[in-house]
Parts: C-alpha cells; structure tokens; sequence
C-alpha cells in the first residue's frame, strides 16, 4: 500500500509489558516503518507508552489532544474504541477481539466499522455467535512475532532441556516449579504474577531450552527458538510439535486448547517429550507463519478496502445516533450496583469488605480503651491499698 495513512490505534491500557500492550507496540512501530503516521490512544500509560513514544510515535491519553481526524482508526477494547468514533464520526475503523470472554474485548456495534478482526476461532465465534456480528464483516487474523526483535540464540537446543522458563501467564502455575524440580531442570518464572516483568523478553527467552506458555507469549516463545509446553493457570495442551503445531495455532494456543488439568505428573510426561530437532522444526514453521511483516501487509490490505473498496462502510445519521445511544447503553454505569463493568461489583464489595473491616477496627479500639481503663483502675486501686498497707505498718492513718 503506497498511500500514507494516519491511524489512531486504541487500547485500554498501554502501562506494562504484556498482551494487548505488545501487540500494539509491535503495530505501531511496524507501521511506522512502512512511512504510516501511527498515533496510540490510551487512558492508561506507563513504561509501554514511553517506549513508542520514544520512536516518534505520538501517544496521548486524551483523544481532544487530536488537532485532525485520522484517516482510519485501528481499535481494540470496547471502551477506547468506542471513544474514538463517538470523537470521529466520519472515520471508518477496523475492531480486532484478542479475547473471547474478557469483558473489554466485547465489540462495539458501530456503522462505521467495516471489518472486524478475530486473532483465533474462540474470538471469531464470540463475534458472530455471541454478538450477532454478520459472519461477511468478520475476518480471522492470527497474532504475529515482529522477528526483527530477536536476538540469535547464544547456543542450540541442548539435547535435554537445561534452562525452563514459565513465561506471561504460566508464571502464576506453582506445578511448572514442581515438575522441574523434580527432573534437575533449573527453572525461572518470568511474568507478572512472579514479580518480574521484561521490557526485552526476547532477549531472555532465546536463552532457555524448554518455555511453558500460552497465547501470544506461546508463539513469542516458539520464534525465539524455544521447545514450548502451552500452559497457564487455565488448564494445559501439552508440547507443541510439528504434528499438532496448526491446530494450536489456529486457537492461538490459547483457551480452547487449554482442555487438561495442570499437574505435576502431566508436566512431566510432556517434559518427557522434549525433541530438540522436531522443536527446532517448529520454530521455523511458526517464524515463517507468523512474520510480523505479512500481517501489516494483511491490515494494509484491509484498511484498503475499508477506505476505498469493497468493506467501505455506509454510514447514515440515524444509524449512527443509534449505536452511540447502544454503546452508552451497555458501557455507562449508570445506578449503584450496576454490572455493565464488572470491576463496578467488585469495587463495591472491596468497599463493603473495608466497611466491615473499619467497623470491626472501630469495635476492637473501643473494647482496647476499656480495657485500658479497666487496668488504669486496677493499677490506682493495687496503690491504694500498698498505701493503706505502709501507713498501717508506720503506725499512720491513711489520708482519705
């Protein structure tokens, strides 16, 4: 694609090293380097934030910071999506779902979208099935690796595993330990629920023989060269090979796959299959599958055709006040108690928890009170009689 574009890519967060935060670092960059004019958008930034901006890429949190409309807008998260075309009427947009039951990756029913982006078949069907959306706007597009970002390996695949890593979401599975304690396998847990987050991941992981991962975090894992294990706290798949890689992959390696219980003796069956030539194999099929370069050439295909082709949307003025009304409908809270965002219940009975919990703090100060005044007495009451006792053996009469 010759012509060059100005999109406003949306997330809900761009604050750590994860997810949807790395897609979107990917992307924009990506874009960047093709001669597009990225701009991110997110209420939440953070270390992520500053590391596109730090590429000449303008990141705001704030979409009345835009002095022109984009000529298209890339979105993932309902939220921010729905934000961008609210503030941009007339531009068309892209939505792509990373999630199949995650609440902020429910789409957005706007006429201005002319295509819908699925990362898996889990997303695709949420899309069509779950949301009504009509199968003919909907596309699948599998997640990809930006290869440039990965070092070479310092050495092979050993011929058994000596490092293993739990990488992204695996991290927070206590059995990965277990199991590699149990065959001598040093093992390192790097992720969120293990208090350490990489800004460079790749760099770490082209360093471990044996990686147990899932999702984007299992495909990262496989172009830097890694055996794979698909795991997280959802449940397992098992070691990815050249026979069952293109099923996993086309459910992302994520939640559908995710079908067996995590235990310390399935680990290490799969362990057990560790092939350093069949891993090898592998990563060169899902580099060559999964080059962050033939994606950008699919978005710039598709934002083709959503601007000027066959996907170019029809927007009228009564369907557009309609999705707006739908999208304040089913995105603003709007009454105590009210579960459009699910966070809202939670926060309500954190708040209720820490209610209790002041008024039992409140109860237990006033009895450590009583309890102080209790002991005052008995105190002035133990000198009284010491008093009354001296006074009595000095022959004294005790003052009242």
């Amino acid at each position: 694609m010759s012509d060059r574009l100005t999109i406003l890519i949306t997330n809900i967060w761009l604050a750590d090293f994860a997810g949807s935060e790395v897609v979107v670092r990917d992307l924009a960059l990506g874009l960047l380097r093709r001669g597009h004019r990225p701009i991110v958008y997110s209420p939440t930034l953070g270390s992520l934030a500053e590391e596109i901006a730090v590429r000449g890429v303008s990141v705001i949190d704030d979409l009345r910071q835009l002095g022109e409309p984009p000529d298209i807008i890339h979105a993932h998260h309902s939220i921010p999506c729905g934000e961008a075309l609210i503030r941009f009427p007339d531009v068309p947009a892209i939505c792509v779902c990373h999630a199949f039951n995650y609440w902020a990756e429910a789409p957005v029913h706007f006429p201005q979208i002319g295509a819908y982006v699925a990362v898996d078949e889990a997303c695709r069907d949420r899309l069509v099935h779950t949301e009504g959306i009509d199968p003919k706007h909907v596309l699948l597009l599998h997640n990809a690796v930006d290869l440039d970002r990965i070092p070479p390996r310092p050495v092979p695949l050993r011929e058994s595993p000596q490092r293993a890593a739990a990488f992204g979401k695996a991290a927070a599975v206590p059995e990965l330990r277990a199991a590699c304690e149990q065959l001598g396998i040093p093992f390192e847990a790097i992720g969120s629920a293990a208090g350490r987050i990489s800004t460079v991941p790749e760099q770490d992981l082209v360093r471990y023989d044996l990686v147990f991962a899932s999702a984007r975090s299992a495909l990262e894992a496989l172009c830097c060269g890694c055996a794979v294990i698909v795991c997280d706290p959802r449940g397992l798949a098992g070691l990815i090979t050249s026979r069952n890689f293109c099923l996993l992959r086309g459910m992302n390696f994520g939640l559908r796959c995710l079908t067996d219980t995590v235990t310390v003796d399935r680990c290490v069956q799969e362990i057990g299959g560790y092939d350093p030539d069949d891993a090898s194999r592998v990563a060169d099929t899902a580099r060559a599958d999964a080059d962050l370069r033939m994606l950008l050439d699919e978005f710039e295909n598709l934002y083709a055709e959503v601007l000027a082709g066959a996907r170019r949307p029809h927007v009228t003025k009564e369907a557009r006040e309609s999705a707006v009304a739908r999208f304040l409908h089913e995105n603003l809270p709007r009454r105590p108690g009210d579960p459009r965002w699910p966070w809202l219940g939670e926060r309500e009975e954190l708040q209720r928890e820490v209610e209790s919990l002041e008024h039992k703090v409140g109860a237990l100060t006033d009895r450590l009170d009583a309890v102080h005044r209790e002991l005052a007495q008995l105190n002035g009451s133990r000198v009284v009689k010491i008093g009354r006792l001296l006074c009595r053996m000095a022959g004294l009469r005790m003052p009242d």
